[in-house]
């Protein structure tokens, strides 16, 4: 058996102190606060949503598929 020199707590702090663990804080999620990133965020989202709704009519047709149906 393996016998280390260090506590329970010593090794979870550790464990997380490994280089390139953490994502670097540019590459995260921020949250939009000014008025014009919220609008250019809200663009952005209803573009996305406006294309998928586009490709997947455009799908539904090629399948034959109908709102009545």
């Amino acid at each position: 058996m393996f016998k280390f020199n260090m506590s329970r707590s010593q090794f979870e702090l550790a464990k997380y102190n490994v280089p390139g663990f953490w994502p670097d804080p540019d590459t995260l999620n921020k949250i939009p606060k000014e008025p014009y990133e919220i609008q250019a965020e809200l663009a952005r989202i209803n573009a996305a949503k406006a294309e998928k709704r586009r490709r997947l009519e455009q799908k539904a047709a090629e399948l034959g598929i109908t709102e009545e149906n």
